[in-house]
């Protein structure tokens, strides 16, 4: 993984050690100033507790160059008390925690924050919301507790609550920054700490074994295809490391993919990380990062991507996904940008490229005889179509006729006696079964092509095919000259069969006892 902001990696146990030999300072006694910080507890701000501990990481995040590595975090049970305690080598001036728009984060492109209100929005938030008991944050040599209070006499209107921070001195001086909080619900607890994977880190599974990682630019893991009961694996989005939501206010909403981009150009920055959609994903974000990719990283990424070949075709439709869309977009991207190398994949044999000139008759016809029908863009790699494998299929290999076999094709030649209109033309065998074949007949000028299975069927099956191929001659099976005909042939059929019952009975008779192969 080359995240391109990655410190040096920290191993777990170090993290540990470091909490251990630095034990957190306690304030100095007596040494507190209570500031009201001009906030009430009335203040009409709403944040799931979620959104309040991704604060809680952000800030560590964005100081530590876009990354949790290195970042020691703990949470401990402590009497009836969760504790959480996270901190990281960097330290800041106390006085930027006092003062709506006071921040560190200016010269910080890649922030979500830089407005200077999160430290103080989170503290009221958890205070009045969550029932958190402490909220202390300390760096250097100071200690500052948020908490909920009374307001003096005459500081507002009414008898009101709000926000202070208590400012102390630390016992000792602390090398480095931390936070810690405290709250006797578990679940409150379990919240804060699995919000660390809302960002960057190398134990965060969105980002391991990346399927493209184009260093500085951002990249994609595959999920894998379809379950067995159909079901769309799906991952996240991260925008310069932060998760972000996309279509909806949920996680896990991405199909197929978790994707990460890093340029702070590809989207606005938004100050509550807010909604990305499909559109900005499909026109930005797959985009910029396939752009930035080699000719070989994206051939390879194709043939990761088989599992979800037949996304977005017709035959095996079950609705248009990122799926389909990152595959067209890799396919575009080698047939645009590299067409000079003429890049031309080999494929299986059973792997077919939709053609939406062809009937969707033939494409699943295709996919019964165990075909794969794939997205039609695949052709462009060399892949081949539908209509290929089916002009393909009709070239057949002659099959030798049992005694039976021309008994029958006798049988055929005798029927056409009630139509003096139709030409005979001889039958030529060809195995369907061994060829693979989707059809049953073809026409060709000098014979007719008929697969052994028909003649070795029932009667008026074979005499169909027979008389429907006959009637070719006319045209295609999408002309109008063959439609024609072959409703000529119906009516004479029909009326053949009216007045001359017994001559159709008589020569299924003869069909039925002719030798069996």
């Amino acid at each position: 993984m080359r995240w391109p902001f990655r410190r040096k990696n920290v191993p777990k146990a170090s993290l540990e050690a470091r909490l251990a030999q630095n034990p957190l300072p306690q304030p100095l006694e007596g040494s507190a100033k209570r500031k009201y910080l001009g906030i009430l507890d009335s203040y009409s701000v709403s944040w799931s507790l979620e959104k309040a501990a991704r604060d809680v990481w952000q800030n560590f995040f964005d100081e530590n160059n876009q990354t949790l590595d290195g970042i020691a975090a703990v949470i401990e049970r402590s009497g009836r008390d969760y504790v959480i305690r996270l901190q990281s080598p960097a330290t800041y001036d106390y006085r930027l925690l006092l003062h709506l728009g006071g921040t560190t984060k200016t010269d910080n492109p890649f922030s979500a924050g830089g407005f200077g209100e999160g430290v103080k929005i989170l503290a009221l938030v958890l205070l009045r919301d969550y029932d958190f008991s402490q909220i202390r944050y300390g760096a250097a040599d100071w200690i500052i507790d948020f908490t909920l209070d009374n307001l003096p006499y005459g500081e507002y209107v009414q008898k009101q609550r709000g926000l202070f921070a208590d400012v102390q001195q630390a016992s000792s001086p602390f090398p480095g920054n931390f936070i810690e909080l405290k709250t006797q619900k578990k679940q409150h607890a379990n919240i804060l700490q699995s919000a660390k994977d809302l960002f960057y880190h190398a134990a965060n599974e969105d980002f391991q074994n990346p399927t493209l990682d184009i260093s500085t630019v951002g990249g994609l893991r595959f999920l894998g295809g379809r379950d067995g009961g159909d079901k769309i694996p799906r991952g996240n989005f991260y925008f310069a490391g932060q998760r972000r939501h996309v279509e909806t206010e949920e996680w896990n909403t991405v199909d197929f993919f978790s994707l990460w981009t890093y340029d702070n150009k590809a989207l606005r920055k938004d100050r509550d990380r807010g909604l990305v959609t499909r559109s900005e994903l499909d026109s930005l974000i797959l985009p910029h990062i396939l752009a930035a990719a080699s000719s070989k990283e994206l051939i390879r990424v194709v043939y990761e991507l088989e599992p979800i070949w037949t996304e977005g075709t017709q035959v095996n439709w079950k609705g248009k996904n990122l799926g389909s869309d990152v595959l067209e977009k890799i396919v575009d991207q080698l047939w645009s940008s590299f067409s000079r190398e003429k890049v031309r994949l080999p494929f299986a044999e059973k792997y077919l490229a939709e053609d939406f000139s062809a009937p969707n008759s033939i494409g699943e016809a295709l996919a019964a005889q165990g075909y794969v029908i794939c997205n039609r863009s695949l052709a462009k790699l060399g892949m081949k179509t539908v209509v290929e494998k089916f002009q393909e299929l009709q070239q057949h290999y002659r099959a030798e006729p049992s005694p039976g076999d021309k008994e029958r094709m006798q049988i055929l030649y005798d029927a056409l006696a009630p139509f003096p209109m139709k030409s005979k033309k001889e039958v030529w065998l060809f195995d369907r079964v061994a060829e693979k074949s989707i059809i049953h007949g073809q026409y060709n000028e000098k014979f007719v092509w008929l697969s052994r299975e028909r003649i070795r069927g029932l009667f008026p099956a074979a005499l169909a095919t027979y008389l429907h191929e006959l009637d070719h001659k006319y045209g295609s099976d999408s002309s109008a000259e063959f439609s024609y005909a072959l409703t000529d042939t119906l009516r004479d059929v029909i009326g053949a069969a009216v007045k001359q019952p017994d001559l159709f009975h008589h020569l299924e008779e003869r069909w039925n006892c002719t030798k069996r192969p």
